[in-house]
């Protein structure tokens, strides 16, 4: 079974620019965007209970999510969404 307690961590996520025609004459920068999440994992019998927070984008940086390869009216890039957050309970039994 895995540990019991509490878990935490920090998520970096870095993309280098991605060129978004075949002639390269449109670019989507680089970006780095970086997450939180914290949780707490408790055993009980046979079940576990898993409670959970995450923010993603935490700096709420604006950047190309997606890049459409040679889109032919030129509108290659769709934005990422900003700062968002989530929270959860789980639980498992284990037979």
């Amino acid at each position: 079974m895995p540990p019991q307690g509490w878990r935490a961590g920090v998520e970096l996520c870095a993309l280098s620019r991605i060129q978004a025609n075949d002639r390269n004459t449109a670019s989507a920068p680089g970006y780095a965007v970086t997450s939180l999440y914290a949780g707490y994992v408790q055993q009980w019998d046979r079940w576990e209970f898993n409670a959970f927070a995450r923010v993603d984008n935490l700096a709420d940086r604006r950047y190309a999510g997606s890049v459409i390869v040679n889109e032919g009216n030129a509108r290659y890039f769709e934005p990422a969404p900003g700062r968002n957050w989530g929270v959860g309970l789980g639980a498992a039994y284990r037979f």
